[in-house]
């Protein structure tokens, strides 16, 4: 039997009770213009509808935050968002109106700050002024590090180095890693390699370790590491017992006044990396680099400790491992599944029982289907353009190791290239690339991993366009379900279309009253490009390195 076209809403107040409001209810629980909406990257997005009642009354079933869900004869949510406004009119009659939004705001209740894994160089600093004066008061004397690199292998790393002769005891040269407010460091990977005239045995000794303040208290670390180097792929992890804020990596002379008048006596710490206290698995990606984390451990992890109410059992695993993820400074939940879904451009939303949903898309096949001439079915395809198709694209972002700003071609990396011999621009012999500026420094294999799933997204085939459904529409076996079951994310195929390829549904609306729902389907490169100023926007806004 075809299910009726008819929701009713079911209202969760904070205590646990429960209010209906529908159709058979009495005239004040009928909802007046309800509409919704569904969208890639949010899920169940927005939502209004109005109830006839009083404005200058107080209802128990009107409070804001209060959970509502439409929901089908069947049993189906339609949609589930929460009340964030309650405007009230006074027209020709009273009317309460109630505006809703999808749970994907929760991600945007608190901000949150976390070290997933830090590459970047720039974090590394002078020891402070409490420092500097508790080591002037020992009589050791502090030299700054500094950011150089290798000429022989394009590595950068942080120099902490002094200079001969000195005449006091203990020359001492300190990088500080300073985690932040709230945040403390787990682990820290390094390399080491010695320049200048460095010696190989004591008295010169050379330590990673962490501190609980900037005065060094409670620290913990390395025995001398002292040796004839270079040193690779090493991981100090810190004692689980205390918190420690702060990481830091040492070079010193420990003997009496010593050193050969203007020889430089140093100890470069490249392939750093810090890791917080979040006790994600991490994962070799780079060869030769330090490990990483996967997005989908990183999604359900902010999602668990600062989205509580959010469950994370639609979070698929992903493969790919990001080797540089830090917010450092506070970002919202939502900033950084944004963040992380720039390597995937997976399915993303917040769906009924605030199930959170991070999935690849199926593109194989289709779950819904229409034909142009079935009645009240219209569609306005936008047709082909070549501002949708390239053969490359080019990458720009600043390197996360070095300070410098790069860009990757299809010149020099073969997989920023459609090869494909039916594209167009191939078949005519000219290349026509695409480009994105990533706001954010990065490593240059993540820049690569966010080019390639770029290029791929926008020159999958794809028309463009919107379709309108008054009523029913048939699902993959053909029988007629509610236009309001269908959501963003899902594929639609016209079978009347000689093998037609599914589309994928970019957005959805659904106006109750006209019974009319309206599909955005395979939304052009411009809306990637607005996915990408989102992300930059927040980011930026957050400060996320």
């Amino acid at each position: 039997m075809t299910v009726p076209l008819e929701l009713f809403a079911e209202v969760t107040t904070a205590d646990r009770t429960r209010y209906r409001w529908g159709a058979n209810q009495p005239a004040g629980d009928r909802p007046q213009g309800l509409a919704f909406r569904t969208k890639i990257g949010e899920g169940f997005s927005d939502a209004d509808l109005a109830l006839p009642r009083r404005i200058d009354q107080d209802y128990p079933d009107l409070n804001l935050v209060d959970t509502v869900s439409l929901i089908g004869a069947d049993g189906t949510i339609a949609y589930e968002g929460r009340v964030s406004a309650l405007p009230r009119d006074l027209g020709d009659s009273h009317s309460v109106n109630v505006t809703l939004t999808g749970f994907m705001a929760h991600a945007k209740d608190r901000k949150f700050s976390e070290i997933y894994v830090d590459r970047d160089l720039n974090g590394w600093q002078p020891p402070g002024l409490s420092r500097r004066a508790q080591l002037l008061v020992s009589t050791t004397t502090p030299y700054d590090p500094s950011i150089e690199g290798d000429p022989t292998d394009n590595v950068s790393g942080v120099q902490t180095a002094f200079t001969g002769a000195w005449t006091t005891t203990g020359p001492l040269s300190e990088a500080w890693y300073d985690a932040g407010v709230g945040v403390n460091v787990g682990k820290i990977a390094y390399s080491w390699r010695r320049t200048g005239s460095t010696g190989t045995v004591a008295p010169f000794g050379w330590f990673v370790g962490v501190a609980q303040d900037d005065k060094n208290t409670g620290a913990s670390g390395t025995a001398s590491l002292v040796g004839a180097g270079p040193s690779t792929g090493n991981l100090f992890t810190a004692p689980t017992t205390t918190a420690y804020r702060y990481g830091w990596v040492r070079f010193q002379y420990s003997a009496a006044p010593s050193g050969t008048d203007g020889t430089q006596y140093g100890l470069q710490w490249y392939k750093l990396a810090v890791y917080g206290t979040h006790g994600l698995p991490l994962y070799t990606g780079q060869a030769g680099e330090p490990d990483g984390v996967l997005a989908s451990d990183v999604i359900k992890d902010v999602a668990s400790r600062f989205c509580p109410l959010l469950d994370v059992s639609g979070v698929q695993p992903s493969t790919y491992v990001i080797q540089h993820l830090a917010f450092k400074d506070r970002a919202f939940p939502y900033d950084a599944f944004l963040e992380v879904n720039k390597f995937h451009l997976w399915h993303l939303g917040v769906w009924e029982n605030k199930t959170l949903v991070f999935r690849p898309y199926d593109l194989t096949d289709y779950q819904w289907e229409i034909r142009t001439d079935d009645p009240g079915t219209t569609f306005s395809p936008q047709g082909q353009s070549v501002d949708d198709l390239f053969n490359g694209i080019e990458v720009s972002f600043t390197d996360v190791l070095t300070g410098v700003k790069n860009v990757l071609t299809p010149t020099t990396f073969s997989e920023l290239r459609d090869t494909d011999i039916e594209n167009p621009w191939n078949q005519q012999g000219v290349d026509h690339w695409d480009s994105i500026d990533l706001s954010s420094p990065t490593l240059q294999a993540q820049a690569l991993q966010i080019g390639q799933a770029a290029l791929a997204a926008r020159n999958r085939p794809k028309t463009p366009g919107t379709i309108t459904v008054r009523g029913y529409i048939r699902d993959r076996a053909g029988n007629r379900q509610p236009g309001w079951k269908v959501r963003a994310g899902d594929t639609i195929s016209i079978t009347n279309f000689p093998n037609d390829s599914p589309r994928l549904i970019h957005e959805t609306s659904w106006d109750d009253e006209s019974k009319v729902l309206t599909l955005s389907i395979e939304a052009p490169a411009s809306s990637m490009d607005a996915l990408f100023d989102r992300i930059a926007t927040g980011l930026a806004a957050a400060n996320v390195s």
